[in-house]
């Protein structure tokens, strides 16, 4: 075997292990964060252990005056995702 068929092989074998350690550890990881699909829960605050930044955030409220619940609020959410949609954007349009 000659030096250049040698050195062909190397940079082969090479390129090939690159591919397969970005493969391996960016690309895996990447498609299978995209097809999980995110948890509402997690992404609720809990209103209850707010403390002061309680009034900054409007907490809705009932009709009575009590805060609503969390389970509520997430049960509502998962029921109606287009109003959610539009309530999110308009909180981030509003927070620019």
């Amino acid at each position: 075997m000659s030096q250049e068929a040698v050195l062909l092989t190397i940079k082969l074998l090479f390129a090939g292990a690159s591919l397969a350690i970005v493969a391996i550890f960016v690309v895996r990881p990447v498609v299978r964060m995209l097809r999980e699909k995110p948890d509402i829960d997690l992404l609720m605050p809990d209103f209850n252990q707010l403390g002061e930044d309680a009034d900054e955030l409007e907490i809705p409220l009932d009709p009575e005056g009590r805060s609503v619940d969390r389970s509520e609020m997430i049960q509502s959410a998962r029921d109606n995702p287009q109003d959610t949609a539009l309530m999110v954007q308009r909180w981030l349009r509003d927070r620019k």
